[in-house]
């Protein structure tokens, strides 16, 4: 893909901050530098849409230097996300997948971006404007085995995408307090009897979600699941992966091979 994709590129400035300031460790310091420096959300164009990004973190590099973040997935929302089909974005973080899947299944379709981390909800609905697809509806919530609460550990916004409801980190972060909901109880009360395509990406706090709510992959509820397993972290608390792939297989799903990206997919889809 062409990097010359950008209707609102970066400025020579902004590339050098950009380039200076995602090599600064500890990452906490590279956010107070970034304060420091007056650097700021900007809006970049690429060929999936429009993007309201941070350019110091890495999706904004992402955005801004090539155009795209992570194709495989896109790739899994394009095979298995039908028009008026509906999405599940599980960990949705800044709405990046959230969006490409809105513009996938078309106004007639519907899709949930479940993000615990209040900071990111405004770029969300902004991510969300900017495309034009008012369908993206926006849960402020952890997903767990348990209903409750829950106090999700805040990373430096260079990489919110590693915030969670574990400290994977030498040095303390902040924290937010989060209601937590089971999977099951998120679907029921959004009116999900079908869910076309789930993606997870929690950090490792994927086994409590899924192994929280078996019952909706036994009985298929969600056809086609874009799993991100974290087998390190969860070793670091006593959890094996192998417990989740075996309840998925258990449960008559199988896992897509070919695509660059782990699928799971419910029986009598291909």
């Amino acid at each position: 893909m062409s990097t010359d994709v950008h209707l609102n590129p970066l400025s020579l400035y902004q590339r050098s901050l950009q380039s200076v300031l995602m090599r600064v460790r500890p990452a906490p310091l590279a956010v107070v530098l970034k304060k420091i420096l007056g650097t700021g959300r900007t809006v970049v164009a690429t060929p999936s849409g429009k993007f309201w990004i941070d350019p110091v973190s890495l999706l904004g590099m992402a955005l801004s230097r090539r155009g795209e973040h992570e194709p495989a997935m896109r790739e899994t929302i394009e095979r298995w996300l039908p028009s008026g089909g509906v999405f599940v974005d599980l960990g949705a973080n800044e709405g990046y997948f959230s969006v490409l899947g809105a513009l996938r299944c078309g106004a007639n379709g519907r899709v949930l971006a479940i993000e615990p981390q209040q900071r990111l909800l405004p770029v969300i609905t902004r991510n969300a404007e900017l495309n034009g697809v008012g369908w993206v509806e926006i849960l402020n919530v952890a997903v767990a085995d348990v209903q409750g609460s829950a106090a999700v550990h805040l990373t430096a916004d260079t990489s919110s995408g590693g915030s969670g409801l574990h400290v994977n980190t030498r040095y303390r972060l902040p924290t937010q307090s989060i209601e937590t909901r089971t999977l099951c109880q998120v679907l029921d009360d959004a009116g999900l009897a079908r869910v076309d395509l789930m993606k997870v990406d929690i950090e490792g706090f994927e086994y409590e979600a899924l192994l929280g709510s078996t019952e909706i992959f036994a009985t298929h509820r969600v056809r086609a699941l874009a799993l991100e397993l974290h087998p390190e972290l969860l070793a670091k608390r006593g959890k094996a992966a192998s417990d989740i792939t075996a309840m998925l297989a258990t449960s008559g799903y199988t896992a897509s091979a070919g695509n660059g990206n782990a699928v799971w997919l419910a029986p009598g889809v291909s």
